[in-house]
C-alpha cells in the first residue's frame, strides 16, 4: 500500500509543470446549415474549436461588453493536400446596418501553414497566420471557411493558460486524436500520456529490481 502511494505521487510529481496546462478542443456542430454558434466574449484564456465543413462555411459569434485583445487561428492537420482554410472577422453595424470587416486570413498561400509545436498534441499539425487587433465592445462574427466549404479543421482563440483537470484533459486530445482520423494508440505519443507512462515503467522497473533483490540478500 505505501509503495502504491509513493508510486501516485511520484507520477505527478514528475510531470513538468509545463504538462499541466490545460488542452480542450469543443466540437463546433451546427445544428442546420448556417447557424451562427454562439461562445464566450472571454477572448483571452486560449481555446479551441475543432469542426468539419461540410458544404457551408462556420460561424462563431462573441459579445463583448470592453475592450480585449482578439488572437485567433485556424489550424488543421498535417497532410499531403492542404486545406485553403479561410478566416474572415467582422463586426455588426448598430440598428442591423450589415456588418463591418474587422480583418481576414487566407489559407490559399501553402507557403503560410507552419508546424505547430505542441507536444500535448500527440500529430503533426499545421497552424495559418495569426490575426490578432484589439476590438472594442460589440457583437463580433468569425467565418471559417474554404472554397468548396469542405474539411476538418481547429479554430485556436486566446493566447493565455485556461487550466483543467489533467484526465479531462486527455479525454478531450483523444477525441481530437480520433476526430482527426488517428488510430487509438495515438493518445501514447501524446506528453500528457508518454511521460506519466515513463514514470510508471521506471519505477515499476526499479520496484520489481528491488523485490527481486531483497530475497537474495536474505539467503
Amino acid at each position: 500500500m505505501h509503495f502504491k502511494l509513493w508510486l501516485l505521487s511520484a507520477i505527478f510529481f514528475t510531470i513538468p509543470s509545463s504538462l499541466l496546462l490545460a488542452f480542450e478542443a469543443k466540437l463546433s456542430v451546427p445544428a442546420i446549415p448556417y447557424e451562427v454558434l454562439t461562445i464566450s466574449s472571454k477572448i483571452e484564456p486560449e481555446r479551441f474549436f475543432r469542426g468539419e465543413l461540410e458544404g457551408y462555411p462556420h460561424m462563431y459569434e462573441f459579445t463583448l461588453g470592453e475592450e480585449q485583445v482578439l488572437t485567433v487561428k485556424v489550424m488543421q492537420k498535417e497532410a499531403s493536400l492542404l486545406l485553403p482554410l479561410s478566416l474572415i472577422i467582422v463586426k455588426a453595424n448598430d440598428n442591423n446596418r450589415g456588418v463591418a470587416e474587422v480583418g481576414r486570413v487566407s489559407g490559399k498561400d501553402t507557403t503560410t501553414w507552419l508546424p505547430y509545436e505542441d507536444s500535448r498534441l500527440g500529430f503533426s499539425i499545421l497552424q495559418g497566420e495569426t490575426f490578432t487587433t484589439t476590438l472594442g465592445s460589440g457583437v463580433y462574427r468569425m467565418e471559417v471557411s474554404t472554397p468548396e466549404n469542405v474539411g476538418k479543421y481547429m479554430l485556436m482563440i486566446g493566447t493565455t493558460d485556461n487550466p483543467q483537470g489533467y484526465f479531462a484533459t486527455v479525454a478531450d486530445i483523444y477525441r481530437l486524436q480520433s476526430f482527426f482520423g488517428l488510430p487509438f494508440l495515438t493518445i501514447f505519443l501524446s506528453s500528457y500520456v508518454f511521460y506519466p507512462f515513463g514514470v510508471i515503467l521506471l519505477l515499476g522497473l526499479m520496484y520489481l529490481t528491488w523485490r527481486y533483490k531483497k530475497p537474495l540478500n536474505h539467503a
